[in-house]
């Protein structure tokens, strides 16, 4: 009776968690995540992984750390994100600015790093995809939400006349990149309907180089931009810029993924060597 009872009031506190979330959010409006670009983010991570790693030294029988680490936990923090998720999925705003969105990602990233440093603390089978799943999914994560603040989705028409460097988001406000963009040729292949079937820009970047720009097809900038080809208009073509700093950290989280899928497949579950070392 204990442990139903130990149960239920883990899974309370989730629900209280995710409706706090849900008032903040109504009483407050969107979370200020422009106050978290860079460096402020990556000070922020740090210290709140810092203070996991302490508690988790200090405090791992204290009643926070067996609240994060129960099973319990796992499937509420797992059934809350599915549901943020398909909330993003289906809405036509951006939900990552959101109060409740943000606590329930917090929320779960906070959880796979204590299940990480739990079961690399001690012995057990398969520790290498162990490791590649849940760091991996952590990064991954990890990089969509503290990279966030840093990502930014502008817009603008280069036309073949004039180099232009303004870009504008979706908001429609006004900002002057570094590189400027210039229209050379373009070309537009359509079906027998006359629906447009793909198309191709020549554009000159910053006087000197061309590049040819296809849909789905980025252009690297530099370390931090990518330049898509998104369409024609009467002026020109409308190019696209998306400036994603934390890419190359998503990337690693995703590969290590699927590594760990990989390894997961070859090896079979962890529990039937365990058995075998029974017998």
């Amino acid at each position: 009776m204990n442990l139903r009872n130990c149960r239920c009031r883990h899974l309370l506190i989730w629900i209280c968690y995710a409706a706090a979330a849900v008032i903040v959010q109504a009483a407050a409006g969107d979370f200020p995540a422009g106050f978290f670009a860079f460096p402020v983010n990556a000070a922020v991570m740090l210290l709140w992984l810092a203070l996991l790693w302490v508690l988790f030294r200090e405090k791992r029988d204290s009643a926070f750390m067996k609240l994060m680490l129960s099973m319990e936990t796992t499937l509420s923090l797992i059934g809350l994100s599915i549901a943020a998720f398909l909330v993003q999925g289906f809405s036509a705003s951006r939900l990552t600015g959101s109060w409740w969105f943000i606590a329930i990602l917090v929320a779960l990233l906070s959880h796979i790093f204590l299940v990480l440093l739990r079961g690399m603390s001690h012995p057990r089978p398969r520790k290498l995809r162990f490791f590649l799943n849940h760091a991996g999914l952590f990064l991954a994560l990890a990089a969509g939400l503290f990279g966030s603040p840093d990502t930014r989705d502008w817009r603008t028409v280069a036309d073949a006349q004039t180099p232009s460097h303004d870009v504008y988001d979706k908001a429609g406000h006004l900002a002057a990149l570094e590189h400027e963009f210039q229209l050379v040729d373009w070309d537009v292949e359509s079906y027998e309907n006359g629906a447009p079937k793909s198309y191709r820009a020549t554009v000159r970047i910053d006087g000197e180089k061309d590049a040819v720009l296809e849909v789905n097809h980025p252009y690297r900038l530099s370390w931090r931009d990518d330049l898509y080809l998104s369409g024609f208009n009467a002026q020109g073509c409308i190019l696209q810029v998306v400036r994603h700093p934390w890419k190359y950290i998503e990337a690693a989280g995703i590969l290590m993924l699927l590594a760990g899928a990989v390894m997961v497949f070859l090896q079979g579950p962890a529990g039937k060597e365990v058995k075998r070392r029974e017998r």
